[in-house]
């Protein structure tokens, strides 16, 4: 286990995803990372503003090639003509995947899910509702 004081903050992000992507690209280029702050983000994400964001941290030993990768990253360094083309981009043609002007897209459970929509509306709004009416009225 590495200890505290061998662990140093190389960037901080705003989102967690952000800092995923900067952790996995460290690690695609050998530089051990992580997101120390990840379960907190992901159980108060409200959080993330009063902590400054997500940090990702490295070792003391990788932390000069860490903070010299995110700042390529960062300025775009690592971007494949690929990605600026658009070639990567699946065309859309009409009538294929994706065409859905009249169709309906239902699941395994379509009427069930609507069956328990009528039920939840039913227990919670309207018998609540009915109730409280009938008292009212009835005194």
């Amino acid at each position: 286990m590495t200890e505290a004081a061998d662990v140093l903050e190389v960037a901080r992000f705003s989102t967690i995803p952000e800092a995923e992507l900067a952790a996995s690209f460290l690690q695609q280029q050998g530089v051990r990372a992580w997101l120390p702050d990840r379960d907190m983000a992901t159980m108060n994400p409200d959080l993330l503003i009063a902590i400054g964001g997500v940090r990702v941290v490295t070792t003391t030993a990788q932390i000069v090639e860490a903070r010299a990768i995110i700042a390529r990253m960062r300025a775009g360094e690592f971007i494949d003509e690929a990605d600026e083309s658009g070639d990567w981009m699946i065309e859309h043609t009409p009538g294929k995947v994706g065409d859905l002007h009249d169709h309906e897209i239902s699941g395994v459970m379509g009427r069930a899910k609507k069956a328990g929509a009528v039920v939840v509306v039913l227990a919670f709004v309207v018998f609540p509702v009915a109730g409280c009416v009938l008292t009212a009225l009835g005194g």
